[in-house]
Protein backbone atom coordinates (compact mmCIF):
# COMPACT_ATOMS: atom_id res chain seq x y z
CA UNK A 1 0.00 0.00 0.00
CA UNK A 2 1.42 3.36 -1.05
CA UNK A 3 1.61 6.01 1.66
CA UNK A 4 0.49 9.59 1.10
CA UNK A 5 3.16 12.14 0.26
CA UNK A 6 4.02 14.48 3.12
CA UNK A 7 2.83 17.88 2.05
CA UNK A 8 3.72 21.49 2.62
CA UNK A 9 0.61 23.47 3.53
CA UNK A 10 2.15 26.52 1.87
CA UNK A 11 2.71 24.61 -1.38
CA UNK A 12 -0.77 23.09 -1.21
CA UNK A 13 -2.28 26.57 -0.80
CA UNK A 14 -0.23 27.75 -3.79
CA UNK A 15 -1.75 25.00 -5.94
CA UNK A 16 -5.27 25.76 -4.71
CA UNK A 17 -4.74 29.46 -5.48
CA UNK A 18 -3.49 28.49 -8.94
CA UNK A 19 -6.59 26.38 -9.63
CA UNK A 20 -8.87 29.21 -8.52
CA UNK A 21 -6.89 31.66 -10.69
CA UNK A 22 -7.54 29.44 -13.72
CA UNK A 23 -11.25 30.06 -13.26
CA UNK A 24 -10.81 33.76 -12.47
CA UNK A 25 -8.76 34.24 -15.65
CA UNK A 26 -11.89 33.27 -17.59
CA UNK A 27 -14.45 35.09 -15.42
CA UNK A 28 -14.36 37.23 -12.29
CA UNK A 29 -17.67 35.64 -11.23
CA UNK A 30 -16.14 32.80 -9.20
CA UNK A 31 -17.05 31.44 -5.77
CA UNK A 32 -15.12 28.65 -4.08
CA UNK A 33 -15.31 26.19 -1.23
CA UNK A 34 -12.03 24.70 -0.02
CA UNK A 35 -11.69 21.78 2.38
CA UNK A 36 -8.30 20.78 3.83
CA UNK A 37 -7.82 17.89 4.18
CA UNK A 38 -10.00 16.76 1.34
CA UNK A 39 -12.40 13.86 1.18
CA UNK A 40 -11.39 10.20 1.09
CA UNK A 41 -7.75 10.87 1.92
CA UNK A 42 -7.18 13.68 -0.55
CA UNK A 43 -4.87 16.49 0.48
CA UNK A 44 -7.56 19.05 -0.41
CA UNK A 45 -11.01 19.36 -1.97
CA UNK A 46 -11.97 22.38 -4.08
CA UNK A 47 -15.40 23.33 -5.39
CA UNK A 48 -15.61 26.15 -7.90
CA UNK A 49 -18.88 27.85 -8.86
CA UNK A 50 -18.95 29.75 -12.18
CA UNK A 51 -21.59 30.94 -14.67
CA UNK A 52 -23.40 27.97 -16.22
CA UNK A 53 -22.35 28.79 -19.78
CA UNK A 54 -18.64 28.36 -19.00
CA UNK A 55 -18.85 25.53 -16.46
CA UNK A 56 -17.57 22.88 -18.89
CA UNK A 57 -14.75 25.07 -20.23
CA UNK A 58 -13.44 25.88 -16.76
CA UNK A 59 -13.99 22.30 -15.62
CA UNK A 60 -11.75 21.03 -18.41
CA UNK A 61 -9.00 23.55 -17.61
CA UNK A 62 -9.09 22.84 -13.87
CA UNK A 63 -9.19 19.05 -14.35
CA UNK A 64 -6.17 19.16 -16.65
CA UNK A 65 -4.16 21.15 -14.12
CA UNK A 66 -5.24 18.92 -11.21
CA UNK A 67 -3.89 15.91 -13.12
CA UNK A 68 -0.64 17.77 -13.89
CA UNK A 69 -0.19 18.73 -10.23
CA UNK A 70 -0.74 15.12 -9.14
CA UNK A 71 1.64 13.65 -11.72
CA UNK A 72 4.33 16.29 -11.05
CA UNK A 73 4.14 16.41 -7.25
CA UNK A 74 1.90 13.67 -5.86
CA UNK A 75 -0.41 16.27 -4.29
CA UNK A 76 -3.91 14.77 -4.42
CA UNK A 77 -6.36 17.62 -4.92
CA UNK A 78 -9.97 16.84 -5.73
CA UNK A 79 -11.76 19.56 -7.67
CA UNK A 80 -15.19 20.00 -9.19
CA UNK A 81 -16.66 22.90 -11.12
CA UNK A 82 -20.36 23.71 -10.76
CA UNK A 83 -22.59 26.10 -12.64
CA UNK A 84 -24.00 28.95 -10.55
CA UNK A 85 -27.51 27.55 -10.97
CA UNK A 86 -26.54 24.55 -8.82
CA UNK A 87 -27.27 24.93 -5.09
CA UNK A 88 -24.30 26.00 -3.04
CA UNK A 89 -25.58 26.36 0.49
CA UNK A 90 -22.46 25.33 2.36
CA UNK A 91 -24.18 24.56 5.65
CA UNK A 92 -26.78 22.33 3.98
CA UNK A 93 -24.10 20.67 1.88
CA UNK A 94 -21.90 20.02 4.90
CA UNK A 95 -24.81 18.50 6.83
CA UNK A 96 -25.63 16.27 3.86
CA UNK A 97 -22.00 15.13 3.62
CA UNK A 98 -21.92 14.35 7.34
CA UNK A 99 -25.14 12.34 7.06
CA UNK A 100 -23.76 10.46 4.05
CA UNK A 101 -20.56 9.77 6.00
CA UNK A 102 -22.57 8.34 8.86
CA UNK A 103 -24.64 6.25 6.44
CA UNK A 104 -21.53 5.07 4.60
CA UNK A 105 -19.98 4.08 7.92
CA UNK A 106 -23.04 1.96 8.69
CA UNK A 107 -22.92 0.28 5.30
CA UNK A 108 -19.30 -0.84 5.22
CA UNK A 109 -18.31 -2.61 2.06
CA UNK A 110 -21.26 -1.47 -0.04
CA UNK A 111 -20.98 0.90 -2.99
Amino acid sequence: MKTKKTISKRQLQKYLDELIAIAKNVTPDVETIVQIPGVEGQHAWLEIYVPDEIEEQIGDLVSERVLDIFSETGYDIGAIVHGNSEPQNLAAEKNAQEEMGIMAGNEAGSH
